[in-house]
């Protein structure tokens, strides 16, 4: 990966629009060989996603599911609470009160279905947890790509407005040559065309950072925001990428594949808790009472089991089984999903890499080169304005597509930074 100081390609241009009083061209491309990325007082992206992080319902909401989740273990795995009761037999046998006492039945729970069903609530728990870290790598990655798109929108204006500069007093000092003869009306009437084209493109480019704005702020649970972000986002932080290491760490790190993975182990105890259902329960009374007649103490017990002759639970058996098949397929399928979206990401990568170190190597030298040309033919009459104005422009055009591939960079590395989690709503840029 190329070592590219994003102030000096970004404001390659900008920052030499500056003219003297002797130059006719609003255009000095020495560009300063560093410069402060960050604003004083910028929001930094680390800044924005806690700030998101905390404030943010869905957030709240996964983390309450986890909670209630837990609870259940505790729930599910409860044996049956006891039966007390009073129970009378042979009342008016021989005009006597008969027996007259009280009895207590249990449930007990055979086959290990109460642990089964604390496995299986176990396994959701996991997949709540999982799918709490899902929901944070959706809001992080909805701030981090907001926050790109301000950064970006940030930037542009920053060119557009010092390019502003330059084409105004363009349209200047083309207006006093034609006034002195020295150039035609039609440069004049180009000057001016292409300085009000700039502007339009300002506030397109200021209604563009104003819905940034608010979406970042929206995500950041405030009303309006006001401060500047911190462009360092922007800059590339990986010297390379290999895909194979890639693709490991996503397959540690995806809390997508997790809930599936979850989902999955989930089902094979539910297919074990189906199997268990069949084995009776083992229903148990035992009472004490007081016989009005002799006066003796009559002790009673009941044992009881349901026969599984007509149900057998096969059904429910084979319908786990078929949820275990699903399951196993559907992480498949994320597992591919993944694949995908991390090959499409290193592309863009790549891509961005590649023309990058295109520009830096050989474009950058060579619209300096033209245009400085194209300025010295101009100040001696060997060049028209219209070739002036081509040759800026390609330099113009130079320092937004350098722009617009640090956004495509810094929306991939976001992508990996998130394990891939696809955010909310991704901007209308994106590439």
């Amino acid at each position: 990966m190329c070592n590219i100081n994003i102030t000096h390609i970004l404001l390659l241009f900008a920052c030499g629009v500056s003219v003297s009083a002797d130059e006719t061209l609003p255009v000095d491309p020495v560009a300063p060989a560093g410069g402060e990325a960050t604003a004083v007082g910028a929001l930094a992206v680390a800044q924005a996603v806690s700030l998101a992080m905390s404030n943010n319902p869905a957030i709240r909401a996964a983390e309450t599911s986890v909670i209630r989740q837990q609870h259940l273990v505790y729930q599910v795995t409860r044996n049956p609470n006891p039966t007390v009761g009073y129970l009378a037999a042979e009342v008016g046998n021989e005009g006597q009160a008969g027996q007259q006492g009280v009895f207590l039945s249990q449930n007990i729970v055979r086959g290990g279905k109460l642990c089964l069903d604390g496995q299986v609530q176990q396994r959701n728990v996991s997949i709540a947890t999982h799918e709490l870290q899902v929901s944070r790598f959706q809001v992080e990655a909805d701030v981090r790509l907001a926050f790109i798109e301000v950064a970006v929108a940030q930037e542009r204006l920053k060119l557009l407005n010092r390019l502003q500069t330059s084409l105004d007093r363009a349209a200047e000092t083309v207006q006093r040559l034609v006034n002195a003869g020295e150039s035609s009306l039609s440069a004049s009437l180009q000057s001016k065309l292409e300085a009000q084209r700039n502007a339009m493109r300002i506030h397109l480019t200021e209604s563009q950072s104003a819905v940034a704005r608010s979406k970042l702020a929206t995500a950041l649970g405030r009303d309006s925001l006001s401060q500047p972000v911190a462009a360092t986002v922007l800059l590339p932080r990986e010297s390379g990428i290999d895909v194979e290491q890639a693709w490991t760490d996503v397959l540690a790190t995806s809390p997508e594949l997790a809930v599936a993975a979850s989902q999955l182990d989930r089902s094979h105890y539910k297919v074990r808790r189906e199997q268990a259902e069949p084995i009776p329960n083992l229903q148990t009374q035992w009472s004490i009472q007081q016989d009005a007649a002799t006066h003796y103490a009559v002790f009673g017990i009941q044992l009881g089991v349901a026969l599984p002759v007509r149900d057998d639970n096969t059904g429910a058996i084979n319908a786990a089984r078929a949820d275990t098949w699903r399951t196993h397929h559907k992480v498949d399928a994320v597992r591919r999903s993944l694949r995908q979206r991390l090959l499409t990401t290193v592309g863009q990568l790549q891509q961005a890499d590649r023309q990058l170190k295109t520009i830096k190597s050989e474009l950058e030298a060579l619209a300096r080169e033209n245009l400085l040309t194209t300025q010295r033919a101009f100040a001696l009459g060997e060049a028209t304005y219209l070739d002036l104005l081509n040759a800026q422009r390609a330099y113009i055009r130079l320092s937004l597509d350098t722009l617009d591939l640090y956004q495509q960079r810094s929306i991939a590395e976001s992508h990996l930074q998130t394990a891939l989690v696809k955010a909310a709503e991704s901007p209308a840029n994106e590439r």
